[in-house]
């Protein structure tokens, strides 16, 4: 009787083995390379502005800007003050309500405005003791933002607006008197 050899027989045995192994019916992919997405722009969340200040006949005007955002406060006659802010590369879209925010250590609020045609937003307000307080708030120093459905700006950095505040102040003290 023939004996198989133990060399023949381990030989088959693998043999037998690697048959019933399931042959892959894919060649394994490989990761495509894709080149990487440019990151979105960044939106600043704050930008600081600087003060400036005049006055003209009975309208006392002072400006808070930034190349990103500008803030106009004019006091006029009526006893009233409006706020005008502008964020020309953002988006303030025209016909929508918002609110213009303040806040700093002196106080915080909210004016309701709108959104024009030239897609700045505005507010005013009434130049009485509320009033008068609210605009002594902002010459401290503070925040300024814009709120709304589908506005999106920066907040503004105030400065104490110093001296120079002071003094233009005491126009907008007139106003109220007149």
């Amino acid at each position: 009787m023939n004996r198989p050899s133990p060399l023949l027989l381990s030989l088959s045995l693998f043999l037998g083995l690697a048959a019933c192994q399931a042959a892959p019916t894919q060649a394994p992919r490989r990761p495509v390379a894709r080149a990487p997405s440019p990151p979105p722009a960044a939106t600043p969340s704050e930008v600081e502005g600087a003060w400036s200040f005049r006055i003209t006949g009975d309208r006392c005007i002072a400006r808070v800007a930034h190349e990103s955002m500008t803030l106009a406060v004019t006091a006029g006659p009526g006893g009233k003050a409006s706020f005008s802010l502008t964020a020309p590369a953002r988006s303030l879209p025209a016909g929508r309500t918002v609110r213009i925010g303040f806040k700093g250590d002196g106080g915080n609020w909210l004016l309701p405005g709108r959104t024009d045609a030239q897609r700045a937003a505005s507010a005013s307000m009434t130049l009485d003791g509320t009033g008068e307080g609210r605009i002594r708030d902002l010459l401290g120093g503070g925040t300024v933002s814009v709120s709304g459905s589908g506005v999106s700006a920066p907040a503004l950095s105030v400065p104490d607006a110093g001296v120079s505040g002071r003094d233009w102040y005491a126009c907008v003290a007139r106003q109220t008197q007149s």
